[in-house]
């Protein structure tokens, strides 16, 4: 396993780089990512290339046993280059020009630029091709992870117009599906296309704009940037046969199809910083894409945060014992290279207060001291946490429901991904083993998928889904469901449209909640469960389901009077189809996990009995679980048919407690108490079964 830092040699004296060698040595550093932003470092003036001092760092990092991943800067384009190309700018939607004086300052389009990358990136694979001390490459840093990807310039606009004649071929056929008769917006010449830029109505909705022609330049500007990888990425590969990776962070691009270009997948996680106070379940949400992007090839964490950081404005600085239990998390995953950032905290630049391993003075601390210790154990169980997950659960996450429910989200609150990642987190807290996938994904492994808020969807994924259930599959669908066409035109079909026969129910009312929300109650028998709506919900006739949940504040009165039987409102369903069930959640709940918990009780999935606030790993056929506390803390637990193999990190005892679970006993008590195990707050541990 790659245990690596990115590392940045131009920062510091030549007299410091051999010390620096050394720390990583001792803490167990293998590999150091360099060289992403150093262009004006290797070709300071036009032509006069020189590679010198990376070639330096790399020789002294070598004669230390540490390999180096090199990446191509093409983010941060020089100042003489930018100055040779003065329209080598992206264009906001706004029409205003994104100059010089960050990073990621360019448009994807740039004939000019993508002359240069390709130029560079040549030279720079040439010289490096047969250096065995160079184990692989990243190309650029983070595509599309500022607003730069959606670009409005005159070159991006005439490769747009080109885009939408290859895809249409004709005006009458992009006229069609567009649906360009309304407001009178029929196209005669191509030329007459606008670019999604301001309308008159922008201040009040956010756009006016067609929803096919923002779903089509959504994709299109999606394609801009998997172009421009495409571009190092086939120079790379008639140069070099190591890897090529990709920190892929993109919010703006369909991530499956830019990972279709590398030989692995890299996220780079930050659960902390100026912007981010991310749970432990975001952060396994976005580890288990980028694993689920091609889950044939490796998953990379090319940059694990390693202090308190920020641009302008510092985030909360890690309390000791998560550092580690953070580098554990993304490791028990499976991820083949887990990679600092930093090594030491820069003296200079817009990332001064981004902390790193070592602080501003390069002395060796604290952070330093807890991560040398996770690298040990992430090391003594690296068989283990290289072995594939166990499959249960598979959450579809599919980018241009993302892109379509950005434009149009149906309430002012309503985020696609947010809502997506509640339902992750729901699960993770049941303590499932989920996969996040898109709707290539092969379903046959999983007892589960979840595919939540699939507005747009068409007769090629109902038919897979169809057969996915029909075979015993579980099929979870949720509110929103079925409502557009993949061309984002509505669908004529009564809602839950291509969904109808296979949940077995249609929409007969909805309602945009906004700060407002819904009682509801889910019962079985005498078993009445509350639940709250929020955002959006919808009101369900029954056509051959099962009603499990309806509106408690919405009810009808029976025939004689009373609340309940034909009168109530349905909001949540089971359709048996096949083999199979569909359950159907007509709402955008508050408390999501206590719906799956139903669902996964009536369907009988198994999981551990543990603390919400303890995740658990489960490796393939459940020989080894991996328990990771982040609870602030310490937890006592009970692993059924599994004993202690080891920890990890932080401290892991075997206790004998009260039955209440509330007391902890000595061990000559034992006997009246359940013996069990502690996990100390940020703690981690290995199990394997008994």
């Amino acid at each position: 396993m790659i245990i690596g830092v990115a590392y940045y040699p131009e920062h510091w004296d030549r007299k410091r780089w051999e010390t620096d060698c050394a720390l990583m040595r001792d803490m167990g550093i293998n590999t150091v990512r360099m060289g992403e932003f150093g262009w004006s470092v290797m070709e300071r003036e036009e032509g006069k290339l020189d590679f010198s001092l990376y070639d330096e760092a790399i020789g002294l990092l070598w004669e230390y046993g540490i390999s180096t991943i090199l990446g191509t800067p093409t983010a941060t384009p020089p100042a003489w280059l930018c100055e040779k190309y003065p329209d080598i700018y992206m264009e906001d939607r706004d029409g205003h020009v994104r100059g010089f004086g960050s990073r990621r300052h360019y448009c994807y389009r740039h004939k000019g630029y993508l002359q240069e990358t390709a130029r560079f990136v040549r030279a720079m694979a040439e010289h490096y091709k047969d250096d065995e001390r160079v184990v692989a490459w990243q190309i650029d840093n983070e595509l599309g992870c500022e607003d730069e990807v959606r670009c409005y310039c005159d070159d991006c606009r005439a490769a747009f117009i080109q885009w939408l004649k290859e895809k249409y071929q004709t005006l009458d056929v992009l006229n069609e599906a567009w649906g360009t008769v309304f407001w009178s917006q029929i196209y005669t010449k191509w030329e007459q296309i606008p670019f999604p830029k301001q309308t008159v109505v922008d201040l009040y909705t956010g756009t006016g704009h067609n929803p096919g022609l923002l779903l089509d330049f959504a994709e299109f500007s999606s394609d801009s940037l998997i172009e421009f990888a495409k571009v190092q990425c086939d120079i790379l590969r008639s140069l070099t046969d190591r890897p090529i990776v990709h920190n892929v962070v993109s919010e703006y691009c369909d991530n499956y199809k830019l990972t279709a270009l590398l030989d692995g997948a890299g996220y780079d996680a930050y659960p902390r910083s100026e912007w981010d106070l991310n749970s432990p379940g975001r952060i396994g949400f976005h580890y288990d894409l980028t694993r689920g992007y091609d889950d044939r090839k490796p998953f990379w964490i090319l940059e694990q945060q390693s202090g308190p950081c920020g641009w302008n404005v510092l985030g909360r600085t890690p309390k000791r014992g998560q550092l580690s239990l953070w580098s554990i998390q993304g490791a028990a995953r499976g991820a083949q290279a887990l990679v600092y950032f930093r090594w030491r905290s820069c003296l200079f630049g817009a990332e001064q207060f981004w902390y790193g391993i070592l602080d501003h003075d390069g002395l060796p601390g604290r952070r330093y001291e807890e991560l040398q210790s996770a690298v040990a154990g992430i090391k003594k169980y690296e068989d283990i946490f290289e072995m594939k997950a166990q499959r249960q659960v598979l959450v579809l996450y599919d980018y241009y429901n993302k892109f379509s429910l950005e434009f149009q989200p149906h309430g002012r609150q309503f985020v696609y991904k947010e809502e997506v990642i509640g339902y992750y987190e729901a699960m993770m807290k049941l303590h499932l083993s989920i996969d996040v996938g898109g709707l290539e994904t092969d379903f046959s492994p999983y007892q589960m998928i979840v595919f939540p808020f699939a507005c747009m969807a068409d007769e090629k994924i109902t038919k897979k889904l169809e057969a996915y259930v029909r075979h015993g599959g579980i099929l979870v669908l949720t509110a929103l469901s079925g409502r557009k066409k993949r061309d984002n035109q509505m669908w004529s079909k009564t809602q839950p449209g291509v969904f109808r026969e296979l949940a077995g129910v249609t929409v007969e009312e909805f309602d945009s909640l906004e700060e407002q929300k819904e009682r509801i109650v889910w019962q079985e028998g005498q078993d009445r469960t509350p639940m709250t709506a929020r955002l959006w919900c919808e009101i369900l006739r029954m056509e051959g389901a099962e009603q499990l949940a309806f509106y408690e504040d919405l009810c009808e009165t029976g025939k004689n009077g009373e609340e309940g039987g034909n009168g109530n409102r349905p909001v949540i369903s089971v359709n048996r189809y096949g083999k199979g069930s569909v359950y159907y959640i007509g709402a955008v709940l508050e408390d999501t996990e206590k719906a799956l918990e139903k669902v996964c009780i009536r369907e009988g999935l198994e999981r551990p009995d543990l603390p919400t606030e303890i995740e658990c790993v489960t490796k393939e056929n459940s020989k080894y679980r991996i328990l990771l506390n982040h609870g602030s803390e310490k937890k006592w637990i009970q692993m059924e048919g599994y004993k202690l193999l080891g920890e990890i990190s932080g401290k892991c005892k075997v206790k004998a407690v009260s039955v209440d679970c509330e007391s902890e006993k000595t061990e000559e008590n034992s006997e009246i108490g359940k013996r069990g195990i502690v996990l100390e707050a940020f703690a981690s541990a290995v199990f394997v079964q008994a």
